[in-house]
Formats: C-alpha cells, sequence, structure tokens
C-alpha cells in the first residue's frame, strides 16, 4: 500500500470534496436555463476530476497545487464577471484554500489579482457601499489569511526542525530517516530507477571515548556529519543512524557508483585531522535497493555488508553484491 504525503492527501481531499460540492449546481444551473454557468460549473467538475486523477496516479503535488490555484481563481472569476455578485461567496473560501496549498507570496499574487478584477466588474452594477464592502472583505480574508498561515507554517517548520533533527550533528535523525524512506519507495512503487544507500560507522570510537572523553567523541561526531554533508551532494541527506553510524540516502546511483562515491567519502575521512590532531577512519556498507524490499532489508544488506568491512579490517567500503566475497578498498 503506498503511503501518501500530507500535501497529497489535501489535494485529494480538497479536489474530491469540491468536485462533490459543485455537482448538485451543474443540474440546478441546467434546469434553470443558465446553461453558460451550468457548462462552466461542469468544466470546474471536470478539471477537478483530472487533478484528483494526477495526483493520485504520479504523486507530483507542487505542480497540482499551483494549477488547481491559478484553475480555481480564474473560474471563480469568470463566475463573476458573467453573472455578477451571486458567485463571490465561492471566492472566500478560495481565498483560504489558496493560502493553504500554497506559499504566502504566490497566493496573495493570486488573490490580488482576482479581486481587482472582481472590483472593476462589481463597480458599476452596486452602490458605493457595497463596492467597498465587497473590496474590503475580500482584500481583509485575504489579508488575515497571509498572517493565519504565516505564521502557521513557520512554526511548523520550527516543529518539524526539532522533531527530525539530530540535536549533536545537526543531521537527519531516526524519525527523518523513517519519512525519507518511505517517500524513496512510494516514488519507486510509482517509477523504479537505481538509488542506493551507505551505511558507514566510525571505527574503533569508543577507544576514542576512552581516551579523549566523551566531550570530545562528540566533537568528532559534529566534524565528521559536516565533513560529510559539505562534501555529498545535494539530493543526498546524511542521517545518524545510531550512536556513531550514519546513513547517506539517497544516491541516485547503481551499486558499482555508489562504491565510487563511498571511496571518495572513505578517503576524505581518513586524509582529515580532527580535533585534537585525532585521526579517524570509517567502514562502510554499501547497498542498492531492490524493487519490492521494505526498507528494514535495504538497510539490513547494507548493515551486513559494513561489518564485513569491519572483519576486513576496517577502513573499508563493501558493497552489499560483495559481502561474501571480496572488498573494495
Amino acid at each position: 500500500m503506498i503511503r501518501r504525503t500530507t500535501s497529497e492527501i489535501m489535494l485529494l481531499v480538497l479536489s474530491g470534496i469540491s468536485a462533490v460540492l459543485i455537482s448538485p449546481f451543474v443540474y440546478l444551473r441546467y434546469t434553470d436555463n443558465d446553461f453558460i454557468v451550468a457548462a462552466i460549473d461542469a468544466l470546474i467538475i471536470l478539471t477537478l476530476a483530472c487533478f484528483f486523477i494526477f495526483v493520485y496516479k504520479t504523486g507530483k503535488v507542487e505542480k497540482a497545487k499551483l494549477s488547481l490555484a491559478t484553475f480555481l481563481a480564474i473560474a471563480i472569476t469568470t463566475l463573476v464577471v458573467i453573472r455578477g455578485n451571486t458567485h463571490l461567496y465561492w471566492l472566500y473560501p478560495a481565498i483560504i484554500a489558496f493560502y493553504y496549498i500554497l506559499p504566502e507570496r504566490l497566493a496573495g499574487l493570486i488573490c490580488l489579482v482576482a479581486i481587482i478584477i472582481i472590483s472593476i466588474r462589481v463597480f458599476p452594477a452596486v452602490s458605493v457601499i457595497d463596492f467597498f464592502t465587497i473590496t474590503l472583505s475580500l482584500s481583509l480574508t485575504s489579508i488575515l489569511s497571509y498572517m493565519i498561515f504565516r505564521n502557521y507554517r513557520k512554526t511548523n517548520e520550527q516543529l518539524t526542525l526539532l522533531a527530525t533533527i539530530d540535536p549533536l550533528t545537526l543531521s537527519g535523525n531516526r524519525r527523518a530517516l523513517d519519512e525519507k524512506l518511505s517517500i524513496i519507495l512510494a516514488d519507486q512503487r510509482r517509477q523504479a530507477s537505481k538509488v542506493s544507500l551507505l551505511l558507514f560507522d566510525l571505527d574503533l570510537f569508543k577507544k576514542i571515548n576512552d581516551c579523549h572523553g566523551h566531550a570530545i567523541g562528540d566533537q568528532i561526531l559534529i566534524e565528521v556529519s559536516t565533513l560529510i554533508k559539505s562534501h555529498t551532494r545535494a539530493l543526498d541527506a546524511l542521517f545518524r543512524y545510531g550512536g556513531e553510524e550514519f546513513i547517506i540516502v539517497p544516491l541516485k546511483v547503481d551499486l558499482a557508483e555508489a562504491v565510487t562515491i563511498a571511496e571518495k567519502l572513505r578517503i576524505l575521512v581518513a586524509e582529515h585531522k580532527f580535533v585534537g590532531h585525532i585521526s579517524l577512519t570509517i567502514s562502510i556498507g554499501v547497498a542498492e535497493y531492490r524493487a519490492g524490499e521494505p526498507a528494514e532489508s535495504w538497510i539490513e544488506r547494507a548493515d551486513a555488508a559494513l561489518y564485513k568491512a569491519k572483519d576486513f579490517g576496517r577502513n573499508q567500503v563493501v558493497a552489499e553484491l560483495m559481502a561474501n566475497t571480496n572488498n573494495v578498498t
């Protein structure tokens, strides 16, 4: 079963419920001989259904968010231009939805353009008081939505950061790793591609703690994390798996190229002088993802390769397929 992100679920619910709620209006407009608006409502429902199918099948929410918000703004504005003020009510929940699914500035721009067009349309047909009531209420709804969702996103980002970052090394923690692996596996189920994982461990780290103290050990963990992150591609992510073990995933390469990357990282750490001029090496296990396997099995294969690297004398890179034969140094 595919685990969907919050954004996917939100777009599916929004497009699905909107299509259901608008459906009766097609019939009502048609029986009222308002064929143009009935056709527009039908087009809106069809488009919402297409968005639903697109998100459900592909999971590409970023493109769908902007397209959905833009389409709804155009549709509602068009209805107001054609049939007047009675369709204004749809814009109020739409404004809130825009700020919920889009960045605040982009949502604000869409709302501003829609409000300006609607203001131009309604001004000749209503009194000055009604005009200012409509314009100011729409503007106030947009401003309040901007403030509320801006504060919500900042708070949510801070909470997410606290919940997913290892406080010592500032790399991802186990929770962040689980979320990343869920996303990777969901992408693999939709469209299989080459992706590999590195699991590395600091060699003889307990000896460093015993000889130099835990404060120095913590500083070395921080330095290793910083060193690895500064030499790892932007698409790759570093996670503290536990103690002195770290995982790098995803490496969007096959096993052979992942081994090459791992070897460069091994040399990088081995040649680096850490705090107190302490030398350190790492052992690395490499595993390429196999279609259909759970994340636990993927990590277990990398872990088996890591143990082989330890058995071969440490400061080694071992690929999962080589675990029973030879090592790469």
